[in-house]
């Protein structure tokens, strides 16, 4: 710090005495030994007026995402020729915030379950939907989690609380888009 300020080093604390004289809480003390590390866990749910089957297919294909998420941009798959989604099918978000995660399809169940995960720098992300019939369509219930460490901790306490919300929202918008019938899988 001396040098940017025109100034000298700060001189060394006296013998028999600390740099610091008060006395600070031991997690203070050695919050540097270890990365903090930040989970959050968020759900968002919709009830859809559209065939379980028919908003499977829509959601469950990563190249219809940039339609429907309302933070994504575009998608990059890693495996253009794929004609259908598979468990395992990787691609790239390319976000609005300027986040690219690393995605992938960790669990396809047909018309059932549908899940992913994803990693940019210190954060980690997971995403399960379940798809359940109701008597006037179906039901998407989204839950994930949200990690980050180090300096990413702080972002994902933020986002986490945001992304509730804004997966509701999403998974309604899906609603909007199908029933319209601008798009169907």
């Amino acid at each position: 710090m001396g040098p940017r300020l025109g100034r000298a080093a700060p001189a060394a604390a006296a013998r028999g005495r600390r740099a610091d004289p008060t006395a600070l809480r031991r997690g203070l003390r050695a919050a540097d030994r270890g990365d903090v590390l930040t989970t959050v866990a968020f759900s968002g749910a919709a009830d859809l007026a559209l065939p379980r089957e028919v908003v499977f297919a829509y959601l469950a294909d990563p190249r219809n995402r940039p339609e429907w998420q309302s933070s994504l941009l575009s998608v990059t798959l890693r495996d253009r020729t794929a004609s259908e989604p598979y468990a395992g099918m990787r691609w790239r978000d390319n976000t609005m915030a300027g986040v690219r995660p690393a995605m992938e399809i960790t669990r396809l169940e047909p018309d059932s379950v549908w899940a992913e995960s994803g990693r940019w720098l210190g954060i980690r992300a997971e995403l399960t939907m379940r798809f359940d019939r109701t008597t006037t369509g179906c039901r998407v219930r989204a839950d994930g989690t949200l990690s980050g460490s180090g300096p990413w901790a702080a972002p994902v306490a933020v986002a986490g609380r945001l992304a509730g919300p804004a997966i509701g929202h999403d998974l309604r918008r899906v609603g909007d888009i199908l029933g319209r019938g601008r798009r169907t899988p």
